[in-house]
């Protein structure tokens, strides 16, 4: 970021182009995570980072450059979804590095499906805040205090309060399931 604020004008949109790249795949796998629609994420990350684009001057440096653009897609996607309910698609594609061997079409529909059932699971039992927190610290490996810093959070507990609870309802949710013979 200082090799940025210290470029030349002209220099600075390659700069940007650069550092951008390297953020692309986790903002749109979280943006993913958030809509679990692959076009509706594409689309929400192009937001996040035509936003963080224009305001890339105002960045202060007081957090690391990926908290300051996890807050901005975290932003745009509450944003959204104020805007419009998330669409579930038939044609999802899941965003992850697939291992050597390439499955077959049976995995690849039985790994949809579960990547389906599981994320309507998670919105069935979790409010916005939950799923957030549970998402960005389970699904992108991000420290419970960068979350905290990144969402806000006045509470002396942070994201760990809302982690702690999350566990909570996905176990009893869990334990119903289980109780009517059913699975995830």
């Amino acid at each position: 970021m200082e090799t940025y604020r210290s470029a030349a004008p002209e220099a600075r949109g390659a700069l940007a182009d650069e550092l951008f790249a390297r953020y692309y795949e986790r903002v749109a796998r979280w943006c993913y995570r958030f809509t679990g629609d692959r076009e509706s994420a594409a689309d929400l990350a192009q937001d996040v980072f035509l936003k963080a684009h224009r305001h890339l001057d105002s960045f202060q440096g007081a957090s690391q450059f990926g908290t300051w653009l996890y807050s901005i897609a975290r932003n745009e996607s509450i944003n959204r979804m104020k805007s419009s309910p998330p669409r579930a698609t038939d044609d999802e594609e899941v965003l992850i590095d697939l291992p050597d061997l390439a499955p077959g079409p049976e995995d690849i529909a039985a790994y949809k499906s579960r990547s389906r059932n599981l994320h309507q699971f998670l919105s069935n039992t979790l409010d916005e805040t939950e799923r957030t927190v549970f998402t960005l610290h389970y699904g992108d490996d991000m420290p419970l205090d960068a979350i905290t810093r990144l969402l806000h959070f006045d509470n002396a507990s942070g994201a760990k309060a809302y982690i702690v609870s999350a566990k909570r309802k996905i176990a009893r949710a869990v334990q119903r399931l289980s109780a009517r013979g059913e699975r995830l």
